[in-house]
C-alpha cells in the first residue's frame, strides 16, 4: 500500500485513487502499529503513513483540477512528469493516468 513515491493506482485491477486515501485513513484509525515496512522505500512509521496519505490527496486534488480545466490526457501526463517525475513509459502513465482521467472528472 505504501511506497516512497507516488502511488501506482492499478485501475485495470479495480484500483481507485479516491478510495486509496480512504483505505489509508482506515489503516491509521483501526490498526495499532509503530513501524511500517513499505513495498519500496525506507522503513517508516504512522506519521510517515499520514504524510504519504496527505501527499496522495494533494496529488489527487492537483490532477482533478487539471482535468476539470479541460486538460487532455496528454497534457495531464506532461503535468505528472513535471510535478511528480512520472516517466512517460511508466506503469503510472499506462495504468494510473487513464483511470484518473475517468475517475476524477
Amino acid at each position: 500500500m505504501v511506497t516512497s513515491g507516488t502511488p501506482l493506482i492499478d485501475y485495470p485491477g479495480g484500483g481507485s485513487l479516491v478510495e486509496w486515501t480512504k483505505t489509508l485513513d482506515g489503516v491509521m484509525q483501526n490498526l495499532d502499529f509503530d513501524t511500517v515496512i513499505p513495498g519500496h522505500g525506507p522503513v517508516t512509521n504512522k506519521a510517515g503513513i499520514k504524510t504519504y496519505r496527505d501527499n496522495a490527496e494533494k496529488m489527487r486534488t492537483a490532477v482533478q483540477s487539471q482535468i476539470r480545466q479541460g486538460k487532455s490526457q496528454d497534457e495531464v501526463g506532461k503535468f505528472m512528469t513535471a510535478e511528480y517525475k512520472w516517466a512517460p513509459d511508466s506503469l503510472n502513465m499506462q495504468w494510473s493516468l487513464p483511470g484518473m482521467m475517468t475517475e476524477l472528472r
